[in-house]
């Protein structure tokens, strides 16, 4: 038998609403108080294009089933550090030059607020092309099982009369 859930009180009930809709992170980065925004839509979608080769790694990994643990996930930011400095600039409205003079410390803190608001964007794309390539894929496979055509018909018999026979 299931155990009985206590109900949150009233005033709890929906309490991180805003977060899901806005789950924006505040945090002092080097002395600097940054805020960490999700894109919008069109700033979003201007993204994707700058971030796609980090996106194409992304889907690599996700389509191979390889969990993005913190070795693969620290490995791929590695890899796509210039587009990502660009992309944390946007989203933190600070300056490259600034996140180019950040120590270890608050640079990988600064990289993991902004993959807490905005990763889930990008994993969520990359998952939708994952999904889509495998569809397509069963299709094709589908497609390929079905009958074989008719094999084509043997061409009519058409002997020219002997010259001689006539």
């Amino acid at each position: 038998m299931g155990a009985r859930v206590a109900r949150k009180p009233k005033e709890e009930q929906g309490a991180n609403d805003l977060e899901v809709l806005h789950p924006n992170r505040s945090a002092t980065i080097a002395g600097r108080e940054v805020v960490v925004r999700e894109y919008g839509f069109v700033q979003g979608m201007q993204m994707l294009a700058m971030l796609e080769p980090l996106l194409v790694d992304l889907q690599d990994m996700m389509a191979n089933t390889k969990p993005l643990d913190f070795h693969s996930s620290s490995t791929l930011f590695a890899k796509h550090m210039e587009v990502i400095t660009d992309a944390i600039a946007v989203s933190a409205d600070v300056e490259v030059e600034w996140l180019g003079q950040l120590n270890q410390e608050d640079g990988y803190h600064l990289l993991m607020l902004w993959w807490g608001v905005n990763g889930p964007f990008y994993i969520r794309t990359v998952r939708d092309r994952v999904i889509v390539e495998r569809a397509a894929a069963q299709s094709a496979a589908k497609a390929g099982d079905g009958q074989t055509s008719t094999p084509p018909s043997s061409p009519q018999a058409t002997e020219t009369p002997n010259a001689s026979e006539s």
